[in-house]
């Protein structure tokens, strides 16, 4: 006979990207319909006001941390910087490389930073000093003039990356700052410093404010170092009819290369794969060169924009200036070369795939018109065979960024290397394109309408909360990770997320209370950071279900050292103590960004619980064992859910009823593993029984 329930069971949800609104959390409709229980900076505990059925459950908001902010559509300008952290986090994980790997992996990193602040520093000059302060002030007012229109580049520039400073200083007072939870940190943790194999079982992994610090005087430094070289050249080349700045990417943009190409080959490896999953090779080196990509691309559509457009229509004519092009365009058609070709390859990979899907495992609908849905029709059995291919695209969505990266760093050496033409002056060595080129033509056109295009998005998004949602869920994903390789990028939201969010859990433990963490796709990841740095005691008041969960899918292949299996296995273990099955995760074929878990399960021990879509049984007309839920059933036989409404599914309500009554004492210990002692078992991989029918069996 199951025991009396002797604890008290708080269930705390938690959304996942795009800003979901916290009432949806608690199947409301209305903000009006919520109570706050708990508040941060940003963010919200949200209960509901009329509890249904006795339900404690809680609703913790943080989309504002991303969605919100006024600044977000100016966020794009980071998206270099923020590209080269997560770079730094892509290194293979602590057991399967040498100490060696990691450490030149990391260096390589911090080292392209550096360098990609000096070629904002750079662009920025050409675009304040020369193009403007020198070659338009001198045209418009004559060359008298062009000395103070230099000094006042010179001052701009220097602002642009101060402001960049000030940003990183600012954001760093409200983000990283911020302690761990006290009672979480153990005697020995010594928070504002990194270790060199600090994972996220570390209590002080998202408190690093010092390395915060360091990491902007040595950026600044290096955007002074690249100012006076500015000044340097402009003074040498006073009098001419450009200054040539361009000239200073040669032995930058060299240097580039030969970087991105080393960290291709540190870190290419094929040790430390995620059991059952695949291996995407050159993770950092793909990030790294994609930030670079981006950056030179864009400033060059930029140079282009203004050089032939803007100051060409000031002074009557396109040919009244000199022509903007130097070294810094010596790749300006790869660019175009590169995307294009990426273009059709994305299409075939796109197509490929949407070919590929299978739905020959769905029933066909036997059902008159009119009458409930019994199985699929074959129309509609092709689009679920699309959308599952599709969701297996999004899983491999990896190769499209690698394909693009490694294309651009063959075409781009390549390239180089046949525009090199060596003289007593290295600054000349580099030779751009031929201006007659029709690679040339086209790209000098196309680079800037795309520019313009992406600012008009942009600004589109300021002003559309649903765009500026879809937006925010790149930045869900980019600004996980604390900024240790590149002060400059995007502040990251989980500085204030995770200790919030571990602190709500610590507060209802610490209470006498049992916690069940209900988190959906992003929400997931959050709940594990979160999780993994408490107490083993503490952990064994806590169960966890997640759904739509990119920890493996995404994390996992791209993260490992923090998301591998060691670490997944060690939390899963000490969830609900080390007798239960304390972590439930739930996902679909049809979603393309969440997925598998767990290692594969041993037979006795299912972890990974697939969710049927469309949903595969009619609602049962008995009476369910399962007390109402917050949410309606999903109907069978209708629509696609993909990565949402895991809420309405008979499998997660089950588990979550089942998981409360094990937390609160109302099952017998080992209910999980042997459920003759309770009469209750839990097998979701039964495909068309839910736990509420099992329940209804008798004992064995």
């Amino acid at each position: 006979m199951a025991e009396p329930s002797r604890f008290e069971v708080r269930e705390l949800r938690i959304h996942g990207v795009g800003g979901s609104p916290g009432e949806a959390l608690l199947g409301l409709r209305s903000r009006d319909d919520a109570v706050v229980v708990g508040e941060g900076r940003g963010t919200v505990f949200l209960a509901r006001r009329a509890d249904r059925e006795g339900r404690n459950v809680e609703g913790y908001d943080w989309g504002a941390l991303t969605s919100s902010s006024p600044l977000q559509p100016l966020w794009i300008l980071l998206l270099p910087f923020t590209l080269l952290n997560v770079a730094g986090w892509m290194h293979p994980s602590f057991e399967s490389a040498k100490h060696r790997q990691i450490d030149l992996i990391r260096m390589l990193v911090q080292v392209l930073g550096i360098l990609l602040t000096v070629t904002w520093t750079l662009w920025t000059a050409i675009l304040l000093v020369d193009l403007a302060g020198y070659q338009l002030v001198g045209r418009l007012w004559g060359q008298r003039w062009s000395g103070l229109g230099v000094a006042a580049g010179i001052v701009a520039t220097g602002a642009a990356m101060f402001a960049l400073f000030w940003i990183g200083r600012s954001t760093k007072k409200e983000f990283e700052a911020r302690a761990p939870v006290p009672d979480v940190l153990a005697d020995d943790a010594t928070p504002r410093s990194w270790k060199r194999e600090e994972t996220l079982r570390s209590p002080a992994f998202f408190a690093h404010e010092r390395d915060v610090d360091k990491g902007l005087s040595l950026h600044l430094l290096a955007a002074g170092i690249a100012l006076c070289a500015v000044a340097i050249k402009s003074a040498a080349a006073f009098g001419a009819n450009r200054l040539l700045l361009g000239q200073l990417f040669t032995p930058v943009g060299g240097l580039q290369i030969g970087l991105l190409i080393l960290l291709a080959l540190a870190s290419w490896s094929t040790g430390g794969q995620v059991p059952g999953t695949r291996r995407p090779r050159m993770r950092a080196a793909v990030a790294a060169t994609i930030a670079v990509a981006l950056t030179n691309g864009c400033f060059s559509a930029l140079v282009l924009l203004v050089g032939r457009q803007v100051i060409a229509e000031v002074n009557a004519g396109p040919t009244s200036i000199e022509k903007p092009w130097g070294p810094e365009l010596a790749l300006l058609d790869i660019f175009l070369f590169v995307a294009l070709v990426w273009a059709v390859f994305g299409a075939v990979f796109v197509w490929r795939w949407a070919r590929s899907g299978s739905a020959a495992d769905l029933a066909t609908r036997t059902s008159w018109i009119g009458e409930e849905l019994d199985g699929v029709e074959p129309s509609y059995r092709k689009k679920v065979a699309r959308t599952r291919g599709l969701a297996e695209a999004g899983h491999r969505a990896d190769a499209l960024l690698s394909f693009f990266a490694s294309s651009f760093l063959i075409f781009g050496l390549i390239a180089a290397t046949l525009r090199v033409d060596p003289s007593w002056n290295p600054l000349l060595w580099l030779q751009p394109p031929d201006a007659t080129d029709v690679g040339f033509r086209v790209a000098q056109w196309l680079l800037p309408a795309t520019v313009i295009a992406a600012i008009a998005i942009v600004r589109r998004s300021a002003s559309t909360v649903r765009l500026r949602r879809t937006i925010g869920i790149l930045w869900d994903v980019l600004t996980f990770w604390p900024r240790r390789f590149h002060p400059f990028a995007v502040r990251p939201y989980t500085e204030r997320a995770v200790p919030e969010f571990q602190g709500r859990i610590n507060h209802h433990v610490q209470s006498r209370r049992r916690v069940l963490v209900s988190a959906h796709s992003q929400g997931s990841v959050i709940a594990f950071a979160a999780l993994a740095p408490l107490q083993k005691e503490k952990l064994a008041s806590v169960a966890l279900i997640t759904y739509g969960c990119p920890v493996t899918t995404l994390y996992g292949a791209l993260f490992p050292a923090y998301f591998g299996d060691a670490e997944i296995q060690s939390l899963r273990d000490e969830l609900l103590g080390d007798a239960e099955i304390g972590w439930w995760n739930f996902w679909r074929k049809t979603d393309p960004i969440g997925g598998t878990v767990f290692a594969p399960a041993r037979l006795h021990d299912p972890q990974d619980v697939e969710v049927e879509d469309p949903a595969v049984r009619p609602l049962s007309t008995e009476i369910p064992c399962t007390p109402p839920a917050l949410e309606d059933v999903r109907p069978a036989w209708i629509e696609l859910a993909g990565h949402s409404q895991f809420f309405q599914e008979d499998k997660v309500r089950d588990c979550v009823h089942y998981l409360k009554k094990r937390l609160s004492g109302g099952l017998g210990s080992g209910a999980l593993r042997d459920g003759a002692e309770a009469g209750v078992t839990l097998d979701l991989t039964t495909t068309g029984e839910s736990m509420a029918e099992q329940m209804r069996r008798p004992p064995p």
